[in-house]
């Protein structure tokens, strides 16, 4: 707040609307993304459309715990050795529930992308909070279509069981940068932290796990083709498809 001859006079104390008086910013939240706010906060809780979505996903949290329960040890030991995201597919039920759990996170994923502006364009300004997130899951869905449609054109003749399974990594990581943004927020959030800083504190985040889920990715195809062909693969299938996301967010 700016306390100038606006707000006081030589003799007396005059008491000015809000707009006037708050001159400088919201809270020091005024470099937040779409001017993003407390009212703002309290309108993308209010959606009905983001209350629908957290409440399924709390809903199919309890009933797939169990699911989550079972292949969390391979998910938390495939962050240190590429081995326990292998051992993993060893499973058909495993396997079936991650995959499951997957498309359980995408939601998750897209609210949180929403709530703390992740991932904005200029036009998602004039969208409900509601609108936002279905935006932002739609784009999300694109994204990994136009990956799944590169995966399957360049797969190899030889080895192709390994490329697949290296594919597949990317539904591990899903999980995890779902579960670690998520428990992120609620632990800043008991803390008061305002949101700028959470949005930072969740970019880091997500940059870490996506570096270490290429980091394994590349592990993993070593074992069928040499290490310059799995960087190409690398950059082709996960490079592209990210990167045309952070740009679009970037330019638009």
């Amino acid at each position: 707040m700016r306390f100038d001859q606006d707000i006081f006079t030589v003799d007396t104390l005059r008491t000015l609307p809000g707009a006037d008086a708050f001159r400088g910013g919201v809270a020091g939240l005024s470099d937040l993304p779409s001017g993003e706010t407390a009212a703002a906060a309290l309108a993308w809780g209010d959606s009905l459309v983001n209350c629908i979505l957290i409440s399924a996903e709390a809903i199919l949290l309890v009933l797939f715990l169990n699911a989550l329960i079972g292949i969390l040890p391979f998910l938390l030991g495939g962050i240190f050795r590429w081995k326990e995201l292998v051992n993993l597919e060893d499973s058909m039920r495993l396997a079936r529930d991650r995959n499951i759990l997957s498309l359980i996170s995408l939601p998750a994923l897209a609210l949180v992308m929403s709530r703390y502006g992740l991932w904005h364009i200029a036009w998602l300004d004039s969208l409900s909070p509601g609108l936002d997130t279905l935006v932002i899951l739609g784009v999300l869905i694109v994204v990994l279509l136009l990956r799944r449609t590169l995966v399957l054109a360049l797969a190899p003749h030889g080895g192709r069981d390994n490329y697949m399974l290296s594919a597949r990594v990317l539904y591990d990581f899903s999980i995890i940068l779902a579960l670690l943004l998520c428990a992120t927020v609620g632990i800043l959030a008991i803390f008061g932290v305002n949101d700028l800083a959470v949005r930072k504190i969740l970019y880091y985040v997500a940059g870490l796990v996506y570096l270490i889920f290429l980091v394994r990715r590349v592990q993993i195809l070593r074992n069928s083709c040499a290490q310059f062909t799995a960087i190409l693969y690398l950059c082709s299938l996960e490079l592209i498809p990210a990167g045309l996301l952070v740009v679009s967010g970037l330019l638009f």
